[in-house]
């Protein structure tokens, strides 16, 4: 009998789906983070990525969803903002832009998910320093593909915008993503995969997945439900 390979999820949540019960989820340093946010969406956003990792973690341990425990330890300095770490896995990567929210969990390695609004914030000013010089503008549309193949990228491997955007080289925007070479780092094609993801309008996104089994599935699911019935235990 053939065995059922585990997909990649990638969950999304609308900013509206963000209701105030969602914030007793979060733990004192979420909570205090939360509250540094000065705009109500950027809190909104930040609890429903939160809530969303912390719900499905539960659902895959059997705890509870504010029991769940996450580091958010920034590799730099060491203070409790950096991106959502859960020892012993899943592996989880978090992004959220305009009306959306992703969360993206993965049982067999590092993967990175970006989603970006199509606001007009990424244009030739960012231009110079998104793309490699082999690399066509192919206007404002192609750029923020780009943006999100690149920024996915750099979450997977944990570098973060640490590591020029020119140094990585991927596919054209008509084309499926896919990185082509890193400078310095010659090995790293071999080693990822590359999704392109289906937002709402008004959105790109792209999910990088490192050393992954070739061919994994990837599956795209609504987060609005499973919060409504979510809630502290």
């Amino acid at each position: 009998m053939e065995l059922k390979v585990e997909p990649v999820t990638v969950w999304w949540a609308p900013v509206s789906a963000a209701a105030p019960g969602l914030a007793a989820l979060l733990n004192p340093a979420e909570r205090a983070r939360r509250e540094r946010y000065l705009r109500d969406v950027d809190r909104d956003r930040f609890t429903l990525g939160v809530a969303i990792t912390r719900v499905v973690a539960g659902r895959r341990s059997g705890l509870a969803p504010e029991r769940v425990p996450i580091s958010r330890r920034c590799p730099d300095c060491a203070e409790p903002h950096g991106p959502p770490v859960i020892a012993g896995g899943p592996h989880l990567s978090v992004s959220h832009s305009g009306a959306l929210v992703a969360v993206a969990v993965s049982p067999y390695g590092p993967l990175g998910v970006d989603v970006e609004e199509d606001s007009g914030r990424i244009g030739d000013a960012i231009a110079r320093r998104l793309l490699a010089d082999d690399e066509p503008h192919t206007g404002a549309a192609g750029l923020l593909v780009y943006w999100t193949r690149k920024e996915a990228l750099l979450k997977a491997t944990g570098d973060g915008l640490r590591v020029p955007l020119g140094r990585l080289h991927v596919s054209a925007p008509h084309e499926p993503p896919r990185l082509r070479a890193w400078d310095g780092r010659p090995g790293m094609p071999a080693r990822m995969d590359m999704r392109t993801l289906g937002p709402a309008a008004g959105h790109a996104a792209c999910l990088a997945l490192l050393d992954h089994p070739a061919g994994v599935p990837v599956e795209e699911r609504d987060a609005a439900g499973m919060l409504g019935a979510a809630g502290p235990g």
